[in-house]
């Protein structure tokens, strides 16, 4: 009985033995290095995992976090912070006129003076918070928007499905958008209908051709690569310059207003506004 065991044992060694020892067909053993070998990653892809492993990518993960509990929130917050900050740099750079800068900007203008620059003001608290306002009521339909062309305009081109989202977005969003700031930016200064018309008459289409200009790049990069809960702060971002490029339209247009008569009023190189009675048009 104990030579009997003994055999089998050997026997499975050796039959162990055999299967390790028999020899791989080449084919084959090509095809398994092929598959244990780790898929080649783009350099977008590397991009993208050094910046999740960053503390910058560990911030954003927790924003994400955040936002998936408390979406509106999340984005009432973050435009306060955009804004904030937008207005800032727009005091900065375009402060507001006081009233006394106003009553001698009519008075240099009735004596037939070049009032075409805006004195240095102190900051306008005021100005912020009608900034941050416009901002805040803004916040959740913008949200809801980039969410709405995620959900909608999928086709199967990819690139199909980008392009016509950038279009929308463009003939849709920032014609509403533009005009939306700048009557609200009017009407809470206290100016008058009538007024808040004119300003309007004034930049809407020069800020809507330029909006084109710069917001067309942004939103392809925002609808590429961008989550469509985080396009609305992505966009933020980027709007902290150009709300101060808006500011400096709206101011241009309170001073058009307000300040000319029939004439022309030169706001940076090559650009002018002629002006009639009070209207300015481009």
């Amino acid at each position: 009985m104990i030579a009997a065991r003994a055999h089998t044992r050997v026997q499975a060694v050796a039959q162990t033995l055999k299967t390790r020892l028999k020899p791989t067909p080449l084919n084959q053993s090509r095809s398994s290095a092929t598959n244990s070998s780790p898929p080649t990653k783009t350099w977008f892809e590397n991009a993208r995992q050094i910046l999740r492993q960053s503390a910058v990518g560990r911030l954003a993960g927790s924003y994400a976090q955040v936002q998936a509990r408390y979406p509106y929130r999340t984005q009432v917050c973050s435009i306060l912070v955009v804004w904030l900050c937008g207005d800032l740099s727009a005091q900065l750079l375009f402060p507001a006129q006081t009233n006394q800068e106003q009553s001698e900007a009519k008075e240099s203008t009735r004596l037939g003076g070049n009032h075409d620059r805006t004195p240095i003001s102190s900051y306008d608290p005021g100005r912020t918070l009608r900034h941050l306002t416009v901002g805040v009521v803004a916040s959740i339909p913008t949200f809801k928007w980039f969410m709405l062309l995620q959900r909608n305009f999928n086709f199967e081109s990819k690139l199909a499905s980008i392009l016509t989202r950038v279009v929308v977005q463009q003939l849709v969003y920032t014609p509403i958008f533009n005009t939306y700031f700048f009557s609200m930016q009017s009407l809470l200064s206290g100016v008058s209908l009538n007024d808040t018309i004119k300003r309007l008459k004034l930049t809407l289409p020069t800020s809507i051709v330029n909006g084109m200009k710069v917001w067309t790049g942004v939103a392809l990069v925002s609808f590429t690569v961008v989550p469509p809960q985080f396009r609305s702060v992505f966009s933020g971002c980027v709007a902290v310059f150009w709300q101060t490029y808006l500011s400096w339209m709206n101011q241009v247009a309170a001073v058009a207003v307000e300040t000319r008569g029939p004439g022309s009023l030169k706001v940076a190189p090559g650009i002018h506004f002629k002006t009639s009675k009070g209207l300015a048009s481009e």
